[in-house]
């Protein structure tokens, strides 16, 4: 008989865990270099003729998820290097897990993607972006992880956390975007409330 009632115990604390991500809501902080995305709580930022636009991924809910565009309007090749992308919450600085990893936590099925909602929320923005060419399927990636994105173009990145279990306001930081002419280093940050459901 107790061996029923440990597994219950367990399938409890499962079916707890699991939920815990699902009852947050992840939401941009209004700033006056922000433009908040409504429809997919998202916020988008320009500077120096390059667009970042960052997205909660409401669909993940093993990890954090983030969508990251980042959009090339300056006429040179501009890069990025993923790893060096950061979290900051409660004062510490939290890496995004390895892609690697965060497919095995995800799931073989799990595929990632913007929000179907986006396209609407760019639009209303600024529409011209729904319209340059995304270089999704053609990435551009060296030897040394570093991501290359042409100009007139525009690319998705995607970044996990393992941070589910916070409810502490949250600062995505996109550093270091490279302008390979100018030599010039363009940096983003984005803050994120999060409250429970």
């Amino acid at each position: 008989m107790s061996k029923i009632w440990a597994i219950l115990f367990i399938s409890i604390l499962i079916a707890g865990c699991g939920a815990l991500n699902a009852a947050r809501n992840i939401n941009p902080v209004q700033d006056e270099n922000v433009t908040v995305l409504k429809r997919t709580k998202g916020a988008a930022m320009e500077k120096n003729n390059i667009t970042v636009i960052v997205v909660p991924l409401q669909d993940v809910k093993e990890l954090d998820g983030f969508g990251i565009m980042i959009v090339n309007k300056t006429p040179n090749w501009i890069s990025i290097r993923k790893e060096e992308c950061m979290l900051v919450q409660d004062g510490k600085v939290i890496y995004p897990i390895e892609h690697e990893k965060a497919m095995a936590r995800l799931g073989a099925g799990y595929k990632p993607k913007m929000p179907n909602e986006l396209n609407a929320d760019i639009y209303e923005w600024k529409k011209e972006i729904n319209t340059m060419k995304s270089r999704t399927n053609t990435k551009v990636v060296d030897e040394d992880k570093k991501i290359s994105i042409i100009t007139g173009s525009k690319d998705t990145i995607y970044l996990y956390f393992n941070t589910q279990g916070n409810t502490s306001p949250m600062q995505i930081i996109i550093p270091n975007i490279f302008n390979e002419a100018t030599k010039e280093k363009t940096s983003f940050s984005f803050r994120f409330e999060v409250t429970k459901k």
